[in-house]
């Protein structure tokens, strides 16, 4: 506080001329002044103002001056405001040190000099300042490490953008700025305003290119001045603090907070720390991005390329990988006819995302292939996949839903180890089969499989939990609202299952959606076979 014109002192004295004089001696040294002749109206002012500091006199009428500075000090707003005691009648060692203990900072004894008061004050002043400086620096520097986790947990352009945004706002307890450049050529602006609302949008590239070229060196800029309009649309006048955001040599973005010439040179390194730790966390966006186009070229490349027709049953399928996991999932799904003429239809979730969940599902998949051209029961087949699970990866576990329709298509064995039921409709109604049994990775007997009637029209439905795992909603709830959704649904199996991804797919994990309808039965298993070979 080194300008005495900045810094508000309440003067409490019930004596006027002794108030007054105490009150012109700080007015003409620069200080702002207010008065009060009693303790209550000293508490009063204390709390409805910021003051800086406080002389109280002793003996007050309505409350001794150690009970306004204890109430003082017990605030947790004024707590660090400095305390001074004047007085020319509690002047014993006793009672100064009553007051010190009290929490007084400075204790004087009337009469006193100018001086003397004045140098008391600064010094209290000096001391005070300090200390709300340091603390103010530790909150700062609390926040900023909140705001460099927030940042750095982004898992795209736009959290990251807003999350720098909101990081420098609440840092530098103020507006603020931010823009990224992104690698699909899309760049994102956010700006959060004095009342902590963020808003992010797209800025045009010939914008983006000027602004890089104007931010390349920390700088002042004018809110008002173009390029900067576009990026502090709502900023109006002012100076604003800008600091770009570098990899390398390369500009990839910038922070900005209102500033000025005498900016304190703490909001600069502030600033600054900011910008580094977006710089890293755009980075890791980067190679993030690239480890994810990898996972998801791999697994792409595990699942089925295209459903094989299925006779007497229309089937579609969707996947979509998460953007918050760089690495490959476990979700699986596959449709295959066997040597006898029966379909089977299958969906499955490894646990994890890893390598070592990709593994196990190629390795799932393709047994239960093998052991369904085998000849094998839908129980059998659950049991040997068990068996490979413990065997080859016994730290691990899967869902694994298969279903088997026999050349007829008049019915439908579901054989379910720990999965998400299938949801099946019938006659405008739709229901979640029961729960089937233990999970895949467990060395217990697999569950009994359950056989339903079906005819044409009906409609199934398999999902893996991404699909309906939600923050902010039970997953029994999702389910229904998933049912409700299905029957209000219309079109052919392709066409509900693109509609189901557009409502359902934006979660957080991966997805795996199987829509299969019986659209053609046949009276026995000779012409079943007859149209698979001819197909």
């Amino acid at each position: 506080m080194n300008d005495p014109s900045t810094v508000s002192i309440l003067v409490c004295d019930d004596t006027d001329a002794k108030r007054y004089v105490i009150s012109s001696w700080l007015r003409r040294a620069g200080y702002q002044v207010v008065e009060a002749a009693t303790g209550n109206e000293a508490l009063d002012l204390v709390a409805g103002g910021s003051l800086d500091l406080a002389v109280l006199d002793v003996h007050l009428p309505d409350m001794n001056g150690f009970e306004v500075c204890r109430a003082i000090k017990q605030g947790p707003r004024t707590a660090a405001m400095p305390v001074l005691h004047i007085s020319a009648i509690a002047v014993d060692p006793e009672q100064r040190s009553a007051g010190l203990d009290y929490g007084a900072d400075a204790y004087l004894i009337d009469p006193i000099e100018p001086l003397e008061l004045l140098s008391t004050v600064r010094a209290l002043l000096r001391s005070s300042g300090a200390r709300r400086s340091a603390e103010r620096l530790a909150t700062r520097l609390s926040r900023l490490s909140t705001a460099n986790l927030r940042i750095n947990v982004a898992v795209n352009l736009a959290r990251l953008v807003g999350a720098a945004a909101e990081g420098t706002a609440r840092v530098l307890e103020s507006e603020s700025v931010a823009m990224l450049v992104g690698d699909d050529g899309r760049s994102l602006a956010a700006r959060t305003s004095a009342d902590g609302v963020t808003t992010t949008w797209s800025i045009p590239a010939d914008v983006v290119a000027t602004l890089v070229t104007e931010a390349k060196g920390a700088t002042l800029v004018e809110g008002s001045h173009e390029p900067w309009t576009t990026l502090l649309p709502e900023a109006g006048q002012g100076t604003w603090s800008v600091m770009p955001v570098r990899e390398g040599h390369e500009v990839v973005g910038l922070v900005g907070a209102p500033g000025t010439p005498e900016s304190e040179a703490d909001d600069r390194l502030l600033l600054r720390q900011l910008a580094q730790s977006v710089s890293v966390a755009h980075s890791n966006l980067r190679v993030f991005a690239e480890e994810h186009r990898i996972a998801l070229t791999l697994q792409r490349s595990l699942l089925p390329a295209t459903l094989p027709p299925l006779p007497g049953l229309d089937v579609a399928a969707r996947y979509k990988a998460s953007g918050e996991q760089a690495e490959i999932g476990g979700d699986f799904f596959d449709a295959f006819q066997t040597d006898d003429g029966s379909s089977v239809v299958v969906i499955g979730d490894v646990q994890g995302h890893s390598l070592a969940a990709a593994v196990l599902m190629a390795e799932l998949r393709y047994s239960l292939r093998a052991y369904a051209h085998d000849g094998y029961s839908p129980p059998e087949v659950m049991q040997r996949i068990n068996a490979v699970l413990l065997r080859s990866h016994p730290e691990m576990t899967a869902t694994v839903c298969m279903l088997v329709f026999p050349p007829d298509r008049r019915s439908v064995t579901v054989m379910n180890a720990g999965h998400l039921p299938p949801l099946v409709v019938k006659d405008g109604v739709a229901e979640y089969l029961e729960p089937g049994g233990p999970l895949l990775g467990v060395d217990v007997p697999p569950g009994e499989p359950e056989t339903i009637a079906l005819v044409p029209g009906d409609r199934i439905v398999l999902m893996t939990d991404g699909l309906v795992e939600r923050r902010d909603e039970s997953i029994s709830t999702a389910l229904e609202r998933l049912s409700r959704d299905l029957l209000a649904g219309v079109g052919t199996a392709e066409e509900l299952c693109d509609e189901l991804m557009a409502r359902w797919g934006a979660g957080e994990d991966d997805v795996a959606l199987v829509l299969l309808d019986v659209v053609e039965q046949h009276e026995d298993a000779d012409r079943a076979d007859d149209l698979t070979s001819s197909v």
